[in-house]
């Protein structure tokens, strides 16, 4: 694949952090496809079916097949809430909402962008790169070099007496490690959150070792946190199985992800330590973004061929097993009932919704039970963010159901 651009280097700071150590392990080729067992206390039968590519339809591999909007659109709903979402105003005047794609039947129905973006404009991930990282880290699952319920292979953790020493790729995944390193962890000040600081501080050179050095703030699997540090581990611990350096972590994802999707314009970012970020800072069109949630759409499917282990899709929606969660699953966003504390997805959009969701209202939505992929881009400068979900919501709301999905194998029209 012809690469748009050089890789980049993150590069903050003044000096290299201690490299990130991990156990070594024999690459181990599986024999047959890897399908995963099901979470414990996962309720597979609440998931909606993930259905079929239709057979008319080509693959968006090259080009986006395009149609029209479906006839029972509520179009006075959707007209009002993308009036809504392109209406206000952030910084230089421009609107915050840059980029707004509708994916349905694998056919683009709906593309707009705010003056002076287009279907060429790349746009920042923020934490949708999380959603990213959970598909580099599926694929290395998928080869057999890692498994989900093993001890997470991190040598700093591997001493006798460390409880570390048992948090496995699934609790990682599900973020129930119980690490120090939740996002907002030991500061009101953003400025010096745990983020900020992994980010764009002391953290930045190497953000797995600086994620990866914390004491247990709650017992390992009991509680859920969000982690943009769990992120950068994760990233660090698939990277470390198929190479050293950012070469062999980006030639990866293009021979196996960004490739076969047609994302030629997906670039993400390396700490100067040499490893993905992880957690944020991939860099793609709305058009690629749209292809990334319809490999999701279609439970890792791409052409025919299984990129994504059976049962990943499903594992990835279903809530993260900790009682103080219920819109977490293994880094998508789920649009179901929240616990306290947690709030709404998409209130009014469907329950089956799952997403990738960034800083600055970056989402990438499927709706299963629309057959539908969901694009919004930009920024939420001066504009209440709760505003831009529920305008988002109204959107995606105004589709109607789609005929119910045919299983994989079969035939659709």
């Amino acid at each position: 694949m012809e690469r748009s651009n050089q890789t980049r280097m993150l590069v903050v700071g003044l000096a290299l952090a201690a490299p990130f150590v991990l156990l070594a392990a024999p690459v181990v080729l599986p024999a047959a496809p890897v399908v995963l067992p099901p979470a414990p206390g996962a309720a597979a039968s609440e998931l909606v079916p993930l259905g079929s590519h239709p057979a008319s339809v080509e693959w968006p591999t090259e080009a986006w097949p395009e149609a029209e909007l479906p006839g029972d659109l509520d179009r006075v709903a959707f007209d009002q809430a993308v009036e809504e979402l392109f209406a206000s105003k952030g910084r230089g005047g421009f609107a915050n909402t840059r980029a707004l794609l509708f994916v349905r039947g694998g056919r683009l129905v709906y593309e707009r962008y705010a003056d002076g973006f287009d279907r060429d404009s790349r746009f920042q991930s923020w934490s949708m790169a999380k959603s990213v990282t959970n598909a580099f880290v599926a694929l290395v699952v998928g080869d057999g070099r890692l498994d989900l319920d093993m001890p997470a292979p991190v040598a700093e953790w591997q001493a006798d007496a460390d409880p570390r020493r048992v948090i496995t790729l699934r609790e990682l995944l599900q973020m129930r490690s119980g690490l120090a390193n939740s996002d907002g962890f030991g500061q009101e000040d953003m400025v010096r959150s745990f983020v900020s600081r992994l980010l764009f501080g002391e953290g930045s050179t190497s953000p797995a070792t600086f994620a990866a050095d914390v004491d247990l703030a709650h017992r390992v699997g009991q509680r859920w946190a969000y982690s943009t540090g769990t992120s950068t581990l994760l990233a660090a611990i698939a990277g470390r199985q198929i190479g050293s350096g950012p070469e062999q972590t980006r030639d990866f994802l293009d021979a196996r992800l960004f490739g076969p999707l047609g994302m030629r314009s997906a670039q993400p970012e390396f700490a100067a330590s040499g490893e993905f970020v992880g957690g944020a800072f991939v860099h793609a069109t709305a058009r690629d973004w749209a292809r990334f949630g319809y490999l999701y759409l279609r439970d890792g499917i791409w052409d025919g061929q299984r990129l994504l282990p059976a049962g990943w899709v499903d594992f990835s929606r279903t809530p993260s097993p900790a009682a103080n969660n219920g819109i977490h699953g293994a880094h998508f966003w789920l649009n179901r009932e929240p616990a306290e504390g947690q709030w709404k997805m998409l209130p009014g959009a469907p329950a089956s919704v799952f997403a990738a969701e960034g800083a600055n209202f970056q989402m990438v939505a499927m709706a299963p039970t629309l057959d539908l992929v969901a694009v919004r881009l930009g920024e939420s400068q001066g504009v209440d963010y709760q505003e831009l979900r529920d305008q988002f919501a109204r959107a995606i709301a105004a589709f109607p159901e789609a005929v119910p999905p045919a299983p994989h194998g079969e035939v659709v029209p």
